[in-house]
């Protein structure tokens, strides 16, 4: 039994939650293997230790041996699920998620995205699970107006770029679980997932976690832009604490906001903060041409008052989430 937040999900899993509808059911997970998932199967396991006797199967293109309780099973989501169990719960939550990613393979983006959902929709259907949820992202909005913005902002994309097709997808995903509710009574939620970070055994090309990779090898941060953008961000322990009130507690077709709550630091005051946990500098190196694999948001904070109505709030600040997060890197 591997554990790679043992003390954080240990808070996770005594949150006053109605623990008792997993008790005894069946969880299948895409992206188990994720930054989210991983820290999910962690609370899972320490429910399991006080005898909640939960079972989850993960969906994974990169499994890992299976261990008690947690079976792992290879699959590319895009492709039709091949586990033929049953379900209880059914949650959709591998995606590319990092802008090299984006860049490098944005057609598996969509896919991933869009035939994923589906899939695992038409699974949820075939079993009678009790509830599908969709991780979506903050990206669906676009850039802000300067404001936090709630669950009906609409928001602004350009589409007619390759970058897009994260935001297109993942906004074409809530449309599908929407169609799946109206047309076959699948019982839905969605969690809009501000920019999460957390210690990752993967390469991550986001922001932060590049700055934090850049502090934790004793470099100097680069900054490629003035760092003058304002977004949302949430640690992985707030972000899987969100989806776990969601799936236990959400509204059937509803979409929630995930963010900590803002400390009113800009990206540059971050960069500044994680050089500072190594006593290093954030220099700058703006490009003259514009990276296309990267958001062109300026302004992506959230609004998380719905959230916070279920009874969620955050266990950690931004700044103390980075913080536990470079210390993971510089101790593993």
């Amino acid at each position: 039994m591997t554990f790679a937040y043992r003390h954080e999900a240990e808070r996770v899993a005594a949150l006053a939650l109605p623990w008792e509808k997993l008790e005894g059911k069946t969880l299948l997970i895409s992206g188990g293997t994720g930054l989210i998932g991983r820290f999910l199967l962690d609370v899972v396991r320490c429910r399991n230790r006080a005898g909640s006797n939960i079972r989850v199967v993960s969906l994974s293109r990169r499994p890992r041996p299976s261990e008690e309780n947690i079976v792992y099973l290879e699959q590319d989501v895009s492709k039709p699920i091949a586990y033929d169990g049953a379900a209880d719960y059914v949650l959709h939550l591998a995606s590319n998620t990092h802008p090299k990613q984006y860049g490098e393979d944005p057609v598996g983006t969509i896919t991933t995205n869009i035939f994923g959902c589906y899939h695992l929709l038409e699974k949820a259907r075939a079993c009678g699970a009790q509830r599908f949820l969709l991780a979506s992202s903050v990206e669906i909005y676009g850039d802000g107006d300067g404001t936090p913005m709630d669950e009906s902002y609409c928001g602004a994309i350009d589409c007619n770029t390759a970058r897009s097709g994260y935001n297109e997808s993942k906004r074409l995903s809530e449309s599908l679980c929407q169609s799946y509710r109206a047309q076959y009574g699948i019982n839905c939620v969605t969690v809009r997932l501000s920019r999460c970070f957390g210690y990752d055994e993967k390469q991550d090309s986001k922001a932060l976690a590049q700055f934090l990779a850049r502090a934790v090898a004793g470099e100097d941060i680069v900054l490629k832009s003035e760092g003058k953008q304002r977004y949302s961000y949430c640690y992985v322990a707030d972000a899987a604490a969100a989806i776990l009130f969601v799936l236990l507690c959400g509204k059937d077709g509803e979409a929630y906001n995930v963010a900590d709550d803002s400390e009113g630091k800009t990206l540059g005051d971050y960069a500044r903060l994680i050089a500072s946990f190594a006593g290093r500098r954030v220099i700058f190196d703006i490009p003259k041409m514009q990276d296309n694999t990267v958001s062109k948001a300026n302004y992506a904070e959230l609004d998380c008052t719905k959230l916070k109505s279920l009874g969620w709030k955050p266990l950690y600040t931004v700044s103390e989430g980075l913080r536990a997060t470079y210390e993971k890197y510089k101790n593993a």
